[in-house]
């Protein structure tokens, strides 16, 4: 968002939360809605493809003390024909998540119209992988496409989050 203050002052950018790969070269002087470093909390937005998992009896292996978000759009990808119908889906999630499914809105988009140019996603990807990085969270899914996406932090699942916590 660019904010403009009073009229000698030049307009600042407001940079969004995002998770990225420790590792990544960032040009300081980009004006990217991208240029945040990780948050360490444990939240993690689960991909439709775990969902999918989950629903089948997977384990999630997420323990009670870590936040777990899904996106709106995993809500729509699950109630399609031959998954469930909506009123399971919404149940199902809420079940997950201890929580409603979290909307898609303008900064999630402005993120994932960014996620896209630096490479390729699908429209609903991208907005997941988005919604991850404005809650500060880690992505959990399979898709190797979002899997290998050089900015976003992600693990696949099945996570072993209760095995680290008693090593």
């Amino acid at each position: 968002m660019i904010h403009s203050g009073q009229a000698d002052q030049i307009p600042t950018l407001e940079v969004f939360a995002m998770p990225v790969l420790y590792g990544a070269v960032i040009d300081p002087t980009d004006q990217s809605l991208l240029l945040r470093e990780p948050d360490t909390s444990k939240a993690y937005v689960l991909d439709t493809n775990v969902l999918i998992d989950v629903a089948g009896g997977k384990p999630l292996g997420i323990t009670d003390d870590n936040t777990i978000l899904v996106s709106a759009l995993s809500l729509v990808e699950l109630a399609a024909p031959h998954h469930m119908d909506l009123s399971e889906a919404e149940s199902f999630i809420r079940d997950v998540t201890r929580g409603d499914v979290l909307p898609i809105t303008r900064e999630i988009a402005c993120i994932a119209v960014e996620l896209r140019e630096i490479h390729s996603l699908t429209v609903i990807d991208a907005c997941i992988a988005a919604t991850a990085c404005v809650m500060d969270a880690t992505l959990v899914t399979n898709d190797r496409q979002m899997r290998r996406h050089p900015v976003l932090t992600s693990e696949s699942f099945p996570l072993n989050v209760t095995e680290e916590k008693s090593q």
